[in-house]
């Protein structure tokens, strides 16, 4: 599997986690649903980079720099969410 595709499934699994536990939060759910949706957009402009690339002669994917760190950014945005969204029941 080639890193664009790793990157397609890491963004999409991360959005679904993440969305789906917004949807089952009542509140704090914009906590969850930036990183969800961030994730997903760079999932789909991933998916068109990667149509792109079948076009060009020789593409040099110099986004990775940024697409890369800034996925890392979301997903541990998320993850922390979900972490501080467990409400303690005691």
């Amino acid at each position: 599997m080639f890193l664009e595709q790793q990157l397609v499934v890491l963004c999409i699994i991360g959005a679904l986690v993440f969305g789906i536990r917004a949807v089952l939060l009542s509140s704090k759910r914009m906590r969850l649903l930036v990183p969800a949706v961030a994730l997903l957009v760079l999932a789909i402009y991933e998916l068109s980079m990667n149509q792109w690339e079948k076009s060009v002669r020789a593409p040099i994917r110099l986004d990775l720099f940024l697409e890369i760190p800034l996925i890392a950014i979301f997903i541990v945005w998320g993850l922390l969410a979900l972490i501080f969204s467990v409400q303690k029941k005691t």
